[in-house]
């Protein structure tokens, strides 16, 4: 048993609350968080002004394009995805081992214990399975051409049977499926994937209404798409409408990534699908398409989750980062209040997003905790998400599963 005690202890449960001069004891999992808690064999003071919270969450990253700085074009989505098209291979080639290895520390350091992996080929499996972190490992499918429908949907099971070999000894590594999107994959892929994640209760996650082109696409097949599609693709049309492709998640967990241009209609559905949403606002900015509106997302009673994305559209994969630029970016929100909301979306509802029993310091959840320090007290504590976002790029010490890798 390890017992830590911390000036500020945020438990993030649905309450919220903060403790103060407060420890945790845990050993695998979580055992009492209080004041004045019984002795143990090891017992740690954190220090002057130090906090201890649950470890922060990436839902959604694509380490595959790790490797990319400067290459891919920025400031318009689909000159971005022309950029990607003409340099995947390359990109995929140059991030082998230690690329992985790099942006999966950087995620470290800054006190993430989970992140949610797209694959898409596969590749990247041989790097993913030894993380010291905890993966939900989403295999990818993609692809609209009809006659090539039976190959990628072998090529997808083959892939999916090699991660569920990894799971079944790897207890930080859980697999997930993933619909790249609405205009990318053709509906009876769609349906034999989705089928195969209700079956075996597996996480799901999908883009959805990233850009103003998709919008334009899904719903009149003109614009940008369009041009993009005739370019790649002879009589290409949409293949689905934006319902439509919502409602073929009906009974799973799924996570929608992005949803910049989602209506009322659509938002809806997604609550009532019991969906939830991640926010990448760092790579809607580099892509230009515009910023979810939050505080919509809140009124149709929707949880998100705040991820990186992949390298391909950021400059990083630091979380507290990414929340930063969060918070200065939604000038419309309240600071104190969308503080305290950014700090649940990259712990328990990011758990909630990836199907994991953490996020939260409370009794039987996973001991997977971060802390750090802040440089001088805060008296008010209804600052104190504010001030933690503010101030923090890396952290002290870390927990997984009471096993301590920082």
């Amino acid at each position: 048993m390890v017992k830590l005690k911390a000036d500020y202890v945020v438990c993030m449960d649905k309450n919220y609350t903060i403790l103060e001069n407060a420890e945790v004891i845990f050993d695998k999992e979580i055992k009492k968080i209080g004041k004045n808690l019984p002795k143990v064999d090891k017992e740690i003071y954190l220090g002057k002004n130090s906090v201890l919270m649950p470890a922060l969450i990436n839902t959604h990253t694509h380490l595959e394009f790790s490797s990319n700085k400067t290459l891919l074009e920025y400031g318009d989505f689909i000159g971005w995805l022309n950029s990607v098209i003409e340099h995947r291979e390359t990109l995929f080639v140059e991030c082998k081992g230690e690329c992985f290895k790099k942006a999966i520390e950087e995620m470290k350091k800054s006190g993430v214990c989970a992140f949610g992996e797209i694959s898409s080929t596969g590749d990247d499996l041989k790097y993913i399975k030894h993380s010291p972190l905890k993966v939900v490992y989403f295999n990818e499918i993609i692809g609209t051409t009809p006659g090539a429908v039976d190959m990628l949907y072998q090529d997808f099971q083959a892939r999916l049977h090699e991660s569920f070999e990894i799971e079944k000894r790897n207890e930080k590594f859980k697999v997930g499926i993933s619909i790249h999107s609405p205009y990318s994959v053709h509906p009876i892929l769609m349906e034999k994937v989705i089928s195969i994640a209700r079956e075996k209760n597996l996480p799901i996650q999908a883009h959805f209404m990233e850009s103003k082109a998709e919008r334009s696409w899904l719903d009149k097949g003109e614009g940008e798409f369009k041009l993009f599609f005739e370019k790649h693709f002879k009589n290409a049309k949409p293949l689905i409408k934006p319902l439509e492709f919502l409602e073929k998640f009906k009974n799973t967990h799924t996570t929608f990534i992005h949803c910049v241009y989602a209506n009322d209609e659509e938002l809806q559905r997604i609550s009532e699908l019991n969906a939830s949403i991640a926010h990448c606002p760092v790579s809607n900015r580099l892509l230009n398409v515009g910023i979810l509106n939050l505080e919509r997302v809140k009124n149709f009673s929707i949880d998100y989750s705040v991820a990186t994305d992949g390298m391909s559209s950021n400059y990083s994969l630091n979380l507290f980062k990414e929340i930063r630029a969060a918070l200065l970016m939604h000038t419309d929100l309240h600071p104190k209040i969308l503080a305290k909301d950014l700090l649940k979306s990259v712990t328990i509802n990011a758990a909630k997003s990836l199907n994991l029993n953490n996020g939260s310091l409370e009794e039987g959840k996973d001991a997977d905790i971060i802390a750090f320090k802040l440089p001088n007290k805060v008296k008010n504590l209804e600052l104190l998400p504010l001030q933690i976002i503010l101030h923090t790029n890396e952290v002290e010490k870390m927990y997984i599963n009471g096993e301590e890798i920082i």
